[in-house]
């Protein structure tokens, strides 16, 4: 079993019926994959080895060490690794302030982690999504004396893309995060709906830098208000950061009071 994390203080309360159902459906989930675990054993989401049923996150100790960038210092704003931990690296430092106040990045965008990152997003490889968010859940518990969260929120996918590939798997990945957290963090709902993505856009990975900062301007709406409440904006890759900063902004437009990427693989 993981290790218990210490209990963040207490947020300010969100709709009670959606954090009712939301502790309901993680409570549904944890028991159904532990159920699952013993009836199928899981196997290491990178080399295949068979894991323990509580083992966790899913992946086997030596593809953990191995992470590329696991365990690289990067800059607290952006992710980009550095020399040494910094609280805003040179290009962050020119960009103050930013809607994005962290960034949590468990590895770099290289092989093998962006072999599974590609697998679960087009070859609909669902089952990675949940190694994936428990990799986040293992990421946020390391470094929650400094970023506690309230709420989880998944970046959510143009509805032609969504329909095109059935999940958005940063929501996946955050109800992962969440139904792994669970039963210490049942107070850490996943709020799909808060945002929504108004348009499809090309695709960023076949954009250039500066069409990249341009191309989701305005994009993205939230509906209700956030006021007061530390946001954790989920994805599974982070490029050039022009996605989760335009989602981080209809957010601190909402009323968030901070808001921590949480993202798989940061690309240099």
């Amino acid at each position: 079993m993981h290790a218990a994390i210490p209990r963040p203080p207490d947020r300010p309360s969100d709709r009670p019926l959606d954090r009712r159902l939301d502790r309901s459906l993680a409570r549904v989930r944890r028991r159904l994959g532990g159920w699952l675990d013993h009836l199928a054993p899981r196997a290491c989401g990178l080399c295949g080895t068979a894991l323990a049923p509580s083992a966790f996150p899913g992946f086997c100790t030596g593809c953990l060490q191995d992470l590329p960038g696991a365990r690289r210092a990067r800059c607290a704003r952006c992710g980009q690794p550095t020399d040494t931990p910094a609280p805003a690296c040179t290009a962050c430092a020119a960009d103050d302030p930013s809607p994005v106040d962290a960034t949590l990045a468990a590895a770099d965008y290289a092989p093998p982690l962006d072999r599974v990152v590609t697998a679960l997003k087009f070859g609909r490889q669902l089952a990675l999504a949940r190694p994936l968010g428990e990799l986040l859940a293992a990421r946020w518990a390391g470094a929650l004396r400094v970023e506690p969260l309230d709420c989880l929120v998944p970046v959510p996918l143009a509805p032609g893309r969504l329909a095109q590939r059935g999940f958005n798997q940063s929501l996946e990945m955050a109800r992962a995060m969440s139904a792994s957290l669970a039963p210490a963090f049942a107070t850490l709902p996943v709020l799909p709906r808060r945002l929504a993505r108004l348009r499809d856009t090309p695709p960023q990975a076949g954009l250039g830098l500066s069409e990249r900062r341009t191309n989701l301007l305005g994009c993205f709406e939230c509906s209700g208000r956030l006021d007061g409440l530390r946001i954790g904006l989920i994805d599974d890759v982070m490029t050039s950061g022009s996605t989760v900063a335009e989602a981080a902004r209809a957010l601190k437009a909402a009323g968030a009071e901070r808001v921590v990427a949480l993202v798989a693989a940061r690309a240099a």
